[in-house]
């Protein structure tokens, strides 16, 4: 468990990092390009966010559940996964030209095309993470990915800087994702670059043809914002509407990226020993939501002065869309991490079947919702409100796999609701005594300092319904700390 917990500190800090400079980078390509070119990236890598779940094809996920890993699975994953990436990276060659005719900019054709040079190149680095994961090596993978993540950061800043434009997010993606693979192939070792075999060929097919089903499906309804807005309302629309998504996936993508990593992992070996998963998963969504809750009270109550410290004025009339990706984003939370739990026990079959449920729910409602209400408003109370419809339907999967483990998944989920409402309430009371329509953002430092007071409130709750972050290992040798370092201050004071 110790070494769980070490990985996964070590995963956040590798999030955290990749977080702040693509936030940094953000701030400063929010005021170097137009919303405009931003809409076009944005619809692009909609477009090759389809083709990206197919070059997976699941094959990270395969290396790390399988019970037994030897050269011949790893061989067999590498090419796959370059045979893969050279046919979709021929055919975005090919159809884009065709896609920028759909939506009318001949800059489209660009952009795809220099994108779809990432496919050739990252089958080089899907087998190695892979395998690091697998054996929770998460510092080698720290190192590697924050060079990539920060070769792509301040390559993307410098040519919008330098005029570039739309193309200095796709150049800046090729070259970070280039960057990524020096890295591993110098901090992995030589078996996680296997030569290219086919044995397990029919395993691997298998395997990935559902994960990949479920993928293809996940990511056009999560993107159906951009392909379907782009179309019917113009790419400046999808720049707002991805822009206020963006708070959003601060947390349930960015940060839960690096959950997810350990997660897997580490319910897979658990599943493994034959023990049982209930308690372990409970206790992680209680983690998840103590954050996650929070973070999303927080940015919705704040999400004109959160836009306006990040993004600019440009960006202001993201903020009545924010509120509602917020509770999207605090209600998915409850069940971010059982795609990842039904996968380690070999379940990806029940994955597939209520993601292809749930996604085309979503993908109805947001394109019902471009097509006749044709605003962006409706589009983001479609994509809140699938979100509400898909919390029961992974509830039922999830009891259904595990057989148990409910209630203390309740119990763990009622206190992080009182801990969520105890940060939020300065924050709403502040808002409330300033008028709820205020059009101007309120100055930082004022709302900065109430959040920090909600802060002070959430821990204060956390301690008072013993949430199950209070056991933590580094909680509790914090606390031992302080109360040593109390007790010392006691006996000196009494001196003096």
């Amino acid at each position: 468990m110790s070494s769980v917990r070490t990985a996964l500190l070590q995963s956040l800090i590798e999030r955290y990092l990749l977080l702040a400079l693509a936030l940094a980078s953000n701030i400063a390509l929010a005021r170097l390009l137009t919303p405009e070119e931003i809409g076009i990236y944005s619809v692009s890598l909609a477009i090759l966010g389809v083709a990206q779940v197919f070059r997976d094809f699941g094959i990270g996920s395969y290396l790390i559940q399988s019970r037994e890993l030897d050269e011949e699975k790893t061989g067999t994953a590498f090419a796959i996964s370059l045979l893969l990436g050279t046919l979709l990276f021929a055919t975005l060659f090919l159809v884009a030209p065709i896609v920028s005719k759909y939506y009318g900019d001949k800059r489209i054709t660009d952009t795809i095309r220099i994108c779809a040079i990432n496919f050739i190149a990252l089958p080089f680095s899907t087998v190695p993470m892979a395998v690091l994961r697998r054996e929770l090596q998460f510092k080698k993978t720290m190192h590697a990915s924050i060079i990539g993540g920060a070769t792509g950061a301040l390559t993307s800043t410098g040519l919008a800087w330098a005029g570039v434009g739309v193309n200095s997010l796709a150049l800046g993606a090729m070259l970070g994702n280039l960057a990524l693979v020096g890295a591993l192939a110098i901090a992995a070792p030589k078996r996680c670059f296997p030569k290219p075999k086919l044995t397990y060929w029919r395993a691997v097919l298998a395997f990935g043809g559902q994960t990949s089903l479920t993928g293809a499906i996940t990511s056009i309804s999560m993107d159906m914002n951009d392909l379907v807005v782009g179309k019917t309302l113009g790419f400046q629309p999808v720049a707002i509407l991805s822009r206020a998504q963006g708070l959003m996936n601060m947390f349930n993508r960015d940060l839960m990226a690096a959950i997810r990593n350990v997660a897997l992992p580490a319910f897979a070996e658990t599943h493994r020993k034959g023990t049982d998963l209930g308690r372990p998963y409970a206790h992680a969504v209680a983690l998840v939501t103590v954050f996650g809750w929070p973070f999303h009270a927080l940015i919705a109550i704040y999400s004109l002065e959160v836009l306006h410290l990040l993004y600019g004025v440009q960006w202001l009339s993201a903020a009545p869309l924010v509120p509602l990706f917020s509770l999207a984003g605090a209600v998915t939370a409850v069940n971010a991490l059982t795609p990842n739990l039904l996968t380690a026990i070999g379940r990806v079959d029940l994955t597939t079947r209520v993601e292809v449920l749930v996604q085309t729910i979503r993908m109805a409602l947001i394109a019902g919702a471009a097509v006749i209400f044709r605003s962006i408003e409706a589009c983001a109370i479609a994509f809140m409100l699938s979100s509400v419809i898909a919390a029961p339907v992974f509830g039922w999967v999830r009891e259904r796999a595990l057989g148990g483990g409910g209630q203390a998944l309740r119990q763990g989920l009622a206190k992080s609701a009182v801990v969520t409402l105890a940060c939020a309430t300065p924050a709403l009371i502040h808002v409330s005594l300033v008028g709820w329509g205020h059009q101007q953002p309120i100055a930082v430092w004022a709302w900065l300092s109430v959040c920090a007071l909600g802060a002070l409130a959430a821990l204060a709750a956390s301690h008072l319904v013993g949430h199950p972050l209070e056991q933590e290992p580094h909680i509790l040798k914090l606390k031992s700390r302080l109360r040593g370092g109390l007790a010392r201050r006691g006996p000196e004071q009494g001196h003096q």
